[in-house]
């Protein structure tokens, strides 16, 4: 009992030293006079570049539980990308998944781990633990997605080396929120039983002339793309959000708004994959249904505990400001066009852009005037650079 008191008490000294210096790190700059803590550059304290990413290789990690019908497809995809080896979280399908991704994965540069049950995050927690350091970046993805974007990991280590010294850490290839406002290149498949009904509007700016691309607060599954050394930094996906096999509904946007708090940055692209093949797991039968909805308020819950609210204003301002040095708002035939964005004139594509932007500042006003509450995170397993 005194061994457990005493390792009680040494995590709530851990939780309040990180955050006490979350508290400062809002609030001032080394060697300048404390700022405004709704002010970007008073947030992100740290601007020490990113390691480099070049030449790496990026570990596709996908949680495979019975979609045998998709996994060939997957496998064929993911080898057509020369820089991507797959690693698969295979956890405990009924359905013979795990004897076929056996036959079609790569002998010596394709592995696969096995759990029992333990759904989304120990799976990928258990897989991403285990992959070789020649790949400097990891890709959370699902047996139910098609990854058939051609370039879409080239794509992804090259805005990791680009924005390193911005230290982009997390990426989103599928959607993020902004102030409730949801961008992404594909529309994203709400199922009717979630009963979430909103428009995906297309990213607003692009990178490099031609790749839709913007700074966020948060990033969704799937692809989630996240550096390796921050990803074991930050601990993984925490993994007190669910219990096994529980969903792990919102461990894409704890993990997002807990490494900006370390002062790293997210962002999001277009990775156009077929999404929902086979259906959602998840929603198959009523009971999952009310569990994940039951799932999603206790989570939305947690998620604001972490910054003390879902929309950080020191976040939302920075991501802006990045946005307007770094980017240019999207025209005619930009990208892959998500979304029918790439119908139009230049002008009429770049009011669009530009109303949306817009639209995203007004809603963003409420959660940019106010502080948020106290953060409260749980602390990192080491301090990152």
């Amino acid at each position: 009992l005194s061994f457990t008191n005493n390792m009680m008490m040494r995590q709530r000294r851990r939780n309040v030293v990180f955050a006490s210096v979350l508290f400062a790190a809002t609030r001032c700059v080394v060697g300048q006079v404390p700022r405004d803590p709704r002010s970007s550059s008073s947030f992100y304290v740290n601007k020490t570049a990113l390691s480099s990413v070049a030449g790496s290789r990026v570990a596709a990690v996908v949680l495979s539980f019975n979609h045998v019908a998709n996994v060939e497809a997957i496998a064929r995809a993911l080898q057509d990308e020369e820089e991507v080896d797959i690693v698969v979280a295979e956890d405990g399908s009924t359905d013979g998944s795990k004897e076929r991704w056996g036959r079609v994965l790569r002998e010596g540069r394709d592995r696969m781990f096995n759990t029992n049950d333990v759904h989304e995050i120990r799976a990928y927690n258990n897989a991403a633990a285990k992959v070789t350091t020649s790949s400097k970046v990891l890709c959370f993805l699902q047996d139910d997605d098609l990854p058939d974007d051609r370039g879409w990991a080239r794509e992804v280590l090259e805005l990791f080396e680009a924005f390193r010294g911005e230290r982009l850490a997390v990426l989103s290839g599928l959607a993020a929120e902004a102030c409730q406002i949801e961008l992404g290149e594909t529309q994203v498949d709400h199922p009717a039983a979630m009963k979430n009904k909103k428009e995906t509007h297309a990213i607003p700016y692009v990178w490099n002339h031609k790749v839709p691309f913007m700074f966020t607060t948060e990033a969704w599954l799937s692809p989630l793309c996240v550096r390796a050394d921050v990803f074991a930094d930050l601990g993984g996906f925490d993994e007190s959000l669910a219990n096994p096999g529980q969903p792990g509904i919102g461990l894409d946007i704890h993990l997002s708004l807990r490494a900006g708090l370390a002062g790293l940055t997210v962002g999001l692209h277009g990775a156009e994959f077929h999404r929902g093949i086979g259906g959602h797991g998840t929603v198959s039968d009523p009971k999952k249904v009310q569990l994940r909805l039951d799932m999603r308020q206790k989570i939305s819950n947690r998620i604001r505990q972490v910054a003390g609210c879902r929309w950080p204003p020191a976040m939302l301002h920075h991501a802006k400001h990045l946005n307007n040095k770094y980017l240019r708002l999207r025209d005619d035939g930009d990208g892959h066009g998500g979304n029918g964005s790439g119908s139009g004139s230049s002008v009429n594509n770049r009011t669009k852009s530009q109303a949306l932007l817009d639209d995203i500042d007004r809603r963003c006003k409420p959660f940019t005037s106010r502080p948020c509450k106290h953060p409260g995170g749980p602390p990192t397993r080491r301090r990152i650079p």
